[in-house]
């Protein structure tokens, strides 16, 4: 007696009903439309090898100026550790960590995306490039934290005054970061290769590695990293305005602090718009599309090419920073050192001097000016 043979009829991929196949026949032929579709969706990006290098050699300039200008006043002026000061302070050291790192990338992505250095460096540069991103927008919320406090709840703000209070809590960030750096570099390498045989750099991972580490610190960095920070400043900076603005006849040093508390909160709202929220949304999008959510041939093109467009807007935090540091700090001032002290006395004397000699119809009054300088002296 003959076996029977089994087969399964449904609707075939052409679409016509009724067709007898096998299980493994169909499989195989979805397997090879897939694997086919995925070759057609081509990647690429060639602008990158010229966008990043000129983006990150203009941040490396400004940034390493302006976070060293910013903490040479923090040492020279003894406020590092003045409570409006400390967190500014770990911003700043981030910052200029970060900008270090960037002559290794501006080589890497000249080469087109070829990393030369190693797996160790690729480590170092990869894990601060993250420190930096999440250690910023950590560092910019508790200063709209820190301000808040301070207009809206001033009580609170006195008792809270001590530096310690920000020195804890500015090492409970640095253990975040430090936690999610290791949990990301200890699991396995940060390069691999790519086809043309060029050696990648925190990129090009395989899909085992999306769906396992990648995804899971990725995801975890948004939520803890970008969506809590936004959500805090986004509830703070009306709330001051608020405050702000209900206050009747107020001192002139409470309503100068209220403005600065102000004009500090939307500084780092404007840094958050412009460098955090572009990249964390399509870095979401490119999450979930590496772990199957989304499959969009259209998607998988856009997302390749905007992640690369917003990881350098990124890099731009390290040079607005500084204007935190300008509206927030205490006392900060931006003046060259040869103008730290105003002239008196002679040297009042000797400027108008040499003025007169210049302008000949200034002598007469000058002269006079000078003299009651020098007798008040």
């Amino acid at each position: 007696m003959a076996q029977p043979t089994f087969s399964l009829t449904s609707r075939d991929p052409s679409g016509l009903s009724g067709t007898p196949y096998t299980d493994s026949w169909y499989m195989e032929e979805s397997l090879n439309s897939t694997l086919a579709n995925e070759t057609m969706c081509v990647e690429s990006a060639d602008f990158q090898y010229i966008m990043f290098p000129v983006i990150y050699s203009v941040v490396f300039v400004l940034g390493l100026v302006g976070n060293i200008i910013a903490l040479w006043y923090f040492i020279s002026t003894k406020t590092t550790t003045s409570p409006a000061n400390v967190f500014m302070v770990n911003l700043a050291t981030i910052d200029l960590i970060f900008v270090l790192t960037l002559p290794c990338k501006i080589v890497y992505h000249a080469m087109d995306n070829n990393w030369i250095f190693g797996e160790a460096l690729c480590k170092i540069t990869g894990s601060l490039f993250f420190a930096n991103l999440y250690g910023s927008t950590m560092f910019l919320t508790v200063i709209c934290l820190d301000r808040y406090v301070a207009v809206v709840h001033p009580i609170k703000a006195l008792q809270l005054k001590k530096p310690l209070y920000r020195v804890v809590a500015s090492i409970i960030i640095w253990a975040i970061l430090g936690a999610a750096i290791l949990y990301l570099t200890l699991r396995g390498p940060l390069t691999s290769k790519f086809e043309n045989g060029n050696i990648a750099c925190l990129e090009n991972f395989s899909s085992d590695s999306w769906k396992g580490r990648i995804s899971g610190v990725s995801l975890f960095a948004a939520v803890v990293g970008f969506i809590l920070p936004l959500v805090v400043i986004i509830i703070c900076y009306p709330l001051i305005a608020r405050k702000l603005l209900e206050t009747a006849g107020p001192r002139q040093s409470s309503q100068t602090t209220k403005k600065k508390a102000l004009r500090t909160i939307l500084v780092v709202l404007a840094v958050f718009l412009i460098c955090f929220v572009p990249y964390h949304v399509i870095q979401m999008i490119h999450t979930l599309r590496r772990i199957n959510v989304f499959s969009s041939c259209a998607l998988i093109q856009f997302t390749y090419k905007a992640r690369r467009v917003t990881m350098a807007l990124t890099s731009l935090n390290s040079c607005l920073d500084p204007l935190v540091y300008y509206f927030g700090a205490e006392k900060f001032k931006w003046r060259p050192m040869c103008c730290g002290k105003p002239l008196t006395g002679p040297q009042f004397s000797k400027t108008i001097t040499s003025l007169t000699r210049l302008t000949p119809g200034l002598r007469s009054n000058s002269s006079s000016k000078a003299t009651d300088s020098s007798q008040a002296n």
